[in-house]
């Protein structure tokens, strides 16, 4: 992960001169470079894999904070947000946090420097391909997100797979419930959230806009156009703040009427009776 980030930044930064782990930087190391900070790992959730805080401190030559400012946006625009990819195999993005701290002179080093903090999502096997669809409500509504949303965006079901790409939606079953009806029908209702990730193009609030307008238009969904099976649209909302990758900006409620089956039973074939009884 580290040297992922590490080609990544002397790929996008030129003027860089290298990137170092914290034991190789030198005072006689030529300016400006980057020293790279691995924090510790915690797991995150089924759909994420693991979070770990990565500092990232420019190191200049000791004149003015301004070229720390510049070569701060390019770390930032070279990162943040962004797909990397180890020599392994294993896909991760960095999200910028902010500066951890005040602005640093060394002057054993004749170097000025600033903290960087970037949270890093790293991803994990989980045992299957990444698109559930033992359950026929999820690949429906991935469906009809594919049919109303941009074509450059990729849809996934239940969690993000390794080796998924930018701009991407990916909905989630949180919660279920079954409500009995009458005796010969009951009612299900699942509740979906979408974590939906853009790029410079495709930006997430201009995604996520627009899926809660359709939503709110829609209805309803279709579930199976052959038997004219469709899902009802209840409370679609929205959170622009949310992170996409974490918590999801999107939520809905879908929900069906289903009739219970009729059990076979012998067929009468005749009644009689005595109108008058003693």
């Amino acid at each position: 992960m580290r040297n992922a980030i590490r080609e990544k930044l002397l790929a996008a930064i030129p003027e860089l001169k290298d990137v170092f782990e914290p034991h190789s930087a030198e005072e006689s190391s030529p300016k400006p470079y980057a020293i790279v900070l691995q924090g510790e790992d915690s797991e995150e959730s089924p759909w994420i894999g693991f979070r770990r805080i990565v500092e990232i401190w420019p190191y200049v030559s000791r004149s003015t904070f301004e070229k720390v400012d510049s070569l701060e946006k390019k770390i930032i625009s070279a990162l943040d947000k962004q797909m990397l990819t180890t020599e392994t195999g294993e896909v991760f993005s960095c999200v910028y946090l902010g500066s951890s701290g005040q602005d640093v002179v060394d002057e054993e080093w004749d170097a000025i420097t600033r903290g960087m903090q970037f949270a890093v999502m790293a991803l994990q096997p989980v045992g299957t391909d990444g698109q559930i669809t033992s359950d026929p409500w999820v690949p429906a509504l991935a469906d009809w997100t594919t049919s109303v949303i941009d074509n450059n965006w990729t849809v996934y079901n239940g969690y993000w797979p390794i080796g998924y790409v930018r701009p991407s939606v990916m909905w989630r079953v949180t919660n279920v419930d079954v409500k009995a009806l009458s005796f010969s029908s009951y009612q299900v209702t699942k509740r979906f959230t979408a974590h939906v990730l853009g790029n410079e193009k495709q930006p997430e609030h201009s995604a996520v806009f627009s899926l809660v307008a359709a939503l709110g238009s829609a209805i309803k969904i279709p579930f199976d156009l052959a038997d004219r099976r469709y899902l009802t649209v209840v409370d679609p909302k929205a959170n622009i703040g949310a992170d996409g990758l974490r918590e999801g900006q999107i939520t809905v409620t879908l929900s069906r009427m289903v009739a219970r089956p009729q059990e076979d039973v012998p067929l009468i074939r005749s009644v009689s009776y005595k109108p008058n009884i003693k």
